[in-house]
């Protein structure tokens, strides 16, 4: 399937850059936001599927969370924290 879009030429350059730093076609990296914001579906597809398409799905899914998130402390993931009432 072919969709064409008509957009301004100092997007379509910012787009080709954004593609490029990422070291992806134009067509890639549409394809890449466009997967990105489709709705959720079933991952059992990819237990029969071979092991570079399950890595592009993991990467396209590791993608789409901000690294800006805080990594817990050693305290917050010990297993005492995380079981504190087994004693």
């Amino acid at each position: 399937m072919n969709v064409s879009i008509e957009i301004s030429e100092e997007k379509a350059a910012l787009y080709q850059s954004q593609a490029k730093a990422r070291g992806l076609t134009i067509e890639s990296w549409f394809l890449e936001i466009a997967d990105q914001n489709a709705a959720a579906s079933s991952i059992a597809h990819l237990q029969s599927s071979n092991p570079q398409e399950w890595t592009r799905q993991f990467r396209l899914w590791a993608g789409g969370h901000s690294p800006k998130v805080p990594v817990l402390s050693e305290e917050a993931m010990s297993r005492d924290s995380i079981y504190n009432d087994c004693d």
